[in-house]
C-alpha cells in the first residue's frame, strides 16, 4: 500500500481475511477462537509456537485496509463489504470478547500469586497508556467510513447509527458526521507515525527456594501525543484535524488484557522444568553415574530450554501509531489542499478533483516515508496516489 501497489496488498489480504468470517443471514460472524489466543500452549515451550492470531484491534486494520484497497481498485461494493465486516466484529466482539480473552492453566498457589506479581508489574508498567482507551476492538474510524458509505448509498438512518456508534467511542469525531456545504466533500485521514514495538522484560519470580527469571513481553513507551494537524486551502485555515483512533493505545490495551493468560502460562511451564529438575536431583538409580546423568541432563535441558523460551513479541508493525480525520469543503476552483504539521512546520499539497462524491485524502506519514492516496465514496472518480514529504520532522 505504501507503494502504491493495491492490487498486491489486496491479493494478500484478501485471502487471509476471508478464512476468518462466515456469512450468514445475519451478516457476517467471526469464527470463534479467530481473536483469542490459543490456551492450550505447550507447558515446554514457549507463546511463540502458538500460530499468531491478530488481536481484534489488528483485525480492524486489516479489515479498514482492505476496504482501502478496494476504493483505490475502483470496487465500491468490495469496500463497503470490509467496513460491514469492520463494524460486525465490534458488535460481536462486545457481548464475546470477555469470554474470548486468553486463559492459562489452573495454578498452585506459590504459582498464582507468582502470575500476579509478573500481571501487576507488567499492567503497572503499560496501564497509563491501555487505560486511555475502553476495549481494544474499538475502532471510530470503521464505524465513521461506514457512516459515510450508507450516506452515499442514502441510507440516512443507518447512516446515523453508524456515525452515533463512532461518537459513543470517540465524541470528537461527532461534528463531522454532515458533509460541509460550500464545495466538494472532502475527508483527510492521516496515519501518523509507526506502533510501538513489543519488548521482552525479565521478571525474577521465586519457585519452591530457588529464583527462576521469566520473559514476558512489555510496552516501555509513554503515551503518544498526536501531532497537531490542519488542512489549509488557498492558504487560508479549513480544518483542523481531530485525533480519532489511538492505536498505541489499542495495543498496550490488548496487551494488558492478555497478560493474566500469558503470566499463567509462562509460570507453569516454569514450575515444569524447576519440578523435573527437583525430580532428577533425588532419582537413585542405585547407579552414581546413572544418577548424575539424569540431574545433568535435565538441568542441561533446562539451561538450554531457558535461552531459547522468550517472550511473545510477535506483531503488525506496520499499523500506525495514532489517526486522525478533519472533513471540509473544498470550494469550486480550488484543485487542491495543503496538509501542515503546527510543530514541524513541514506541509505536502494534495491535488483533489471535482469530480463527484466524497473524497477521502489518505496519509500514511511513517517518518521519512508518506503518501497520498485520493479516494472515491459514492462514485467513480479515478483514484490517486503519490508520494509526499513526510510532515513528521522539523
Amino acid at each position: 500500500m505504501l507503494q502504491g501497489d493495491f492490487a498486491g496488498s489486496s491479493s494478500v489480504l484478501g485471502p487471509m481475511l476471508e478464512e476468518l468470517f462466515d456469512e450468514t443471514s445475519e451478516g457476517p460472524v467471526l469464527k470463534k477462537g479467530q481473536i483469542a489466543g490459543n490456551i492450550l500452549a505447550s507447558t515446554l515451550g514457549d507463546d511463540r509456537a502458538i500460530p499468531y492470531e491478530l488481536p481484534a484491534f489488528e483485525l480492524l486494520f486489516g479489515l479498514q485496509y482492505q476496504a482501502v484497497n478496494s476504493l483505490a481498485l475502483s470496487q465500491q461494493d468490495n469496500a463497503r463489504v470490509y467496513l460491514r465486516r469492520a463494524t460486525a466484529v465490534q458488535e460481536q466482539l462486545k457481548d464475546e470478547y470477555g469470554g474470548m480473552l486468553e486463559g492459562g492453566p489452573q495454578q498452585s498457589a506459590e504459582n498464582a500469586n507468582n502470575a500476579d506479581t509478573a500481571v501487576n508489574q507488567i499492567t503497572s508498567t503499560i496501564a497509563p497508556v491501555a487505560d486511555l482507551v475502553r476495549a481494544s476492538y474499538e475502532n471510530a474510524l470503521v464505524w465513521y467510513l461506514m457512516g459515510l458509505f450508507l450516506s452515499s448509498e442514502g441510507d440516512s438512518s443507518n447512516a446515523a447509527i453508524a456515525y452515533r456508534e463512532a461518537g459513543r467511542i470517540c465524541p470528537a469525531i461527532l461534528p463531522l458526521a454532515s458533509a460541509p456545504a460550500g464545495g466538494q466533500d472532502v475527508i483527510v485521514v492521516y496515519e501518523e507515525d509507526l506502533v510501538d514495538l513489543r519488548e521482552p522484560i525479565k521478571i525474577p519470580l521465586p519457585f519452591g527456594g530457588t529464583i527462576w527469571s521469566i520473559d514476558f513481553p512489555v510496552y516501555r513507551a509513554p503515551a503518544y501525543a498526536p501531532s497537531p494537524m490542519t488542512v489549509e486551502v488557498g492558504g487560508a485555515l479549513a480544518a483542523t484535524c481531530v485525533p480519532v483512533v489511538n492505536v498505541q493505545a489499542l495495543a498496550y490495551r490488548d496487551l494488558k488484557d492478555r497478560i493474566p493468560g500469558i503470566a499463567a502460562r509462562n509460570v507453569a511451564r516454569a514450575a515444569v522444568k524447576i519440578a523435573a529438575q527437583q525430580v532428577a536431583n533425588h532419582i537413585n538409580t542405585g547407579n552414581s553415574y546413572a544418577n548424575l546423568a539424569i540431574m545433568l541432563g535435565v538441568l542441561a535441558y533446562n539451561l538450554t530450554s531457558t535461552v531459547v523460551t522468550e517472550a511473545d513479541t510477535r506483531a503488525w508493525q506496520t499499523v500506525p501509531e495514532y489517526v486522525q480525520i478533519a472533513r471540509l469543503p473544498l470550494p469550486q476552483g480550488k484543485s487542491s489542499l495543503t496538509v501542515r504539521n503546527a510543530n514541524t512546520g513541514r506541509s505536502c499539497e494534495v491535488m483533489v478533483p471535482h469530480d463527484g462524491g466524497t473524497k477521502i485524502v489518505w496519509i500514511s506519514d511513517v517518518r521519512g516515508w508518506a503518501t497520498a492516496t485520493v479516494l472515491t465514496v459514492g462514485a467513480n472518480g479515478v483514484p490517486t496516489w503519490a508520494q509526499i514529504p513526510s510532515l513528521l520532522f522539523r
